[in-house]
């Protein structure tokens, strides 16, 4: 489908002949055709988490769209602190800031959704890993962090792009996959990125307008483990049973012994078969 170009936006001139890198502001506000997200552009060369300073400039009242980007990560986190591997020049570290008129109920699986939708132009087999983790060839190949207050809510989003499989730390090289290694060629960050944004910002506005329901099918379709047994770690406890999908609020269903479970929140694992008597 053909995007309508957004109105123009004012960047900085340069020589006809100057290359910028691939996420310099100037050339993401060249490139992108949305209308309200990554309007406004802050790139850092060098930053301890992007999400930390979209969190401040939101506090200080920064309008909605306003895109965090970073070469390097030093302080990156997931769900629950973990800490998030971050390559300089090479992954895709960002935050989001968005200021919803509804709750932030869901975001993150329609964030989720715009990535793997996007990443359908660049390599196969992406998928969702309930609640938010991006995965590729069975691997993990990113995460989403959510981070909300009273009138802000702000998006994180790490991906492995262009990292060769011997970048990744010992402790999760088993377990990680990055887009070049997925699709056997380097890409061009800057690009990757804009398709992210042009995804989103209509999903956006659909939510703003219906909340999470009308994604429910949509992001089912691209959950991981559908139908297989699970392990779901809850305040403390850790549930077992067969995934059947997600509500109309994201969250996600068990089977138990036939009884269905609901979780809101968790770490979900999958359980391999015992082994046959």
């Amino acid at each position: 489908m053909k995007r309508n170009r957004a109105p123009a936006v004012p960047v900085p001139a340069r020589q006809p002949q100057e290359v910028l890198p691939e996420l310099h502001p100037a050339r993401i506000l060249e490139l992108l055709t949305t209308s309200r997200l990554g309007r406004i552009v802050a790139l850092y060369d060098d930053v301890g988490s992007t999400n930390a300073v979209a969190r401040a400039a939101a506090a200080d009242g920064v309008p909605e769209g306003l895109l965090v980007i970073a070469e390097e990560q030093r302080s990156g986190r997931g769900r629950k602190g973990r800490i998030w591997f971050s390559a300089r020049g090479k992954s895709l570290t960002c935050s989001l800031v968005l200021r919803p008129a509804r709750t932030d109920e869901g975001l993150t699986a329609i964030l989720a959704l715009a990535v793997v939708e996007a990443l359908g132009e660049f390599a196969g087999g992406c998928g969702i890993k309930w609640p938010n983790d991006i995965f590729c060839e069975g691997k993990k190949l990113g995460g989403i962090l959510a981070e909300s207050q009273r009138t802000f809510v702000v998006l994180g989003l790490g991906l492995n792009i262009n990292e060769a499989a011997g970048d990744f730390d010992d402790s999760i090289r088993g377990d990680a996959v990055s887009l070049s290694v997925a699709a056997g060629r380097r890409f061009d960050r800057g690009i990757v990125l804009c398709r992210i944004l042009e995804e989103f910002e209509p999903m956006y506005i659909r939510f703003q307008e219906g909340g999470f329901a009308p994604f429910r099918a949509a992001v089912q379709h691209r959950l991981l483990y559908i139908g297989k047994r699970v392990a779901v770690d809850c305040g403390g406890r850790s549930f077992e049973g067969n995934m059947t999908g997600i509500t109309d609020a994201g969250y996600v269903r068990l089977d138990i012994d036939g009884v269905e479970r609901v979780f809101s929140s968790g770490d979900l694992t999958l359980r391999k078969k015992p082994p046959r008597p």
